[in-house]
């Protein structure tokens, strides 16, 4: 007979599945009555918790756990890679979750981890409303450091970089430009964090250049070429279609030319499209990329080192590390001429390169 899971009682008493993991991991955190209902029931059902992963809890384990929101995006891999050979050469070896930019599934992961008792777990941002539930795994003893974000005042450590602030010069860049609409294609805002932060600082970067914000510009998608194909070509329908065009990745703004391009509109001439992550194949796709460069790898690295230290005692549990970014002008953008457009041959007119500024 298969042994009963955790799940499985957490289904049978209609409970949440961190409520129950809170029973056996921090029940201090629970409600009395509610305690001794999952109590009970465990005792009913037979449930045995792992004793293999409760034997972690007196014993240093040397599995770091890595939680990532897919697999398929480039950037996320350079970001893994750090993490794996820093990992490495500090002795602990990785397993890797992927949640699909899904909160329960990222719930589910948490818990996993908590329940194996892992040396650590290394966090890429989390889902919006999740706060509560990465505080209490800090409090199970696990140590925890989140990337590809900073956050202040959250008990918990960051190694990443302002998206706000990279998304507000991006679009102040482009305001630079003379674009007064500029499109924004951009990842589940409404359910991850950092990229919620990215959409203020395209919002405050409008309202320094004394621009309106017009949601109709605003597009939420998933970051996939498919997707940021489709994003385009509802901007480039619209009557008042934009000059320019912000994507939150660099797989979006390379679907984004790809509709621009079947339309017959030409980048930069006819539109700008700029992009976010600076992945290898942005300074070699037509016309080359203007994107924000992330510091991905070395993110990676660092949080493995700081993880490290805090599961030797040698590190607090809210150290916040944040790492620059950079605006890669490449040949994508251009300034936006009133009511004229250059005409070019049929190879286009390409303008000269710069690597950063």
């Amino acid at each position: 007979m298969a042994r009963i899971t955790m799940q499985q009682i957490a289904a049978l008493a209609g409970l949440s599945l961190a409520t129950v993991s809170r029973t056996i991991h921090s029940p201090h955190l629970v409600k009395p009555g509610t305690l001794e209902q999952v109590r009970r029931l465990m005792a009913k059902e037979g449930y045995v918790y792992n004793a293999t992963a409760g034997d972690f809890s007196r014993r240093r384990s040397s599995v770091i756990g890595v939680i990532i929101p897919t697999t398929r995006g480039a950037i996320f891999a350079n970001s893994t890679q750090g993490i794996q050979e820093k990992a490495q050469e500090k002795g602990f070896s990785l397993i890797i979750g992927s949640t699909g930019y899904d909160a329960e599934a990222e719930l589910k992961l948490l818990l996993q981890f908590q329940e194996r008792r892992l040396a650590g777990i290394i966090l890429t941002g989390y889902g919006i409303g999740r706060e509560n539930v990465i505080k209490e795994l800090v409090k199970s003893g696990i140590p925890c450091v989140v990337v590809w974000e900073v956050l202040k005042n959250s008990g918990l450590s960051f190694v990443g970089f302002s998206n706000f602030q990279a998304a507000f010069s991006m679009t102040d860049y482009l305001a630079g430009l003379k674009h007064r609409r500029i499109g924004l294609i951009l990842g589940p805002y409404s359910r991850i964090g950092r990229v919620r932060r990215r959409l203020e600082g395209y919002r405050s970067a409008l309202q320094k250049n004394g621009l309106p914000f017009d949601p109709e510009l605003v597009i939420e998608t998933m970051p996939t070429l498919k997707d940021g194909k489709e994003s385009m070509a509802r901007l480039l329908s619209m009557s008042d279609r934009p000059t320019a065009v912000f994507a939150g990745s660099d797989m979006l703004a390379f679907g984004a030319m790809s509709a621009a391009r079947e339309r017959g509109l030409r980048v930069p001439d006819d539109i700008s499209v700029a992009g976010f992550d600076d992945i290898d194949f942005a300074a070699y796709c037509n016309p080359p990329l203007t994107t924000v460069r992330v510091p991905a790898r070395q993110m990676g690295e660092r949080a493995v080192s700081i993880l490290v230290e805090m599961i030797e005692g040698k590190s607090k549990k809210d150290r916040r590390v944040e790492l620059p970014t950079e605006i890669v002008i490449r040949e994508s953008c251009r300034e936006w001429k009133e009511r004229s457009r250059v005409k070019t041959g049929s190879k286009g007119l390409r303008r000269k390169s710069t690597d950063t500024i």
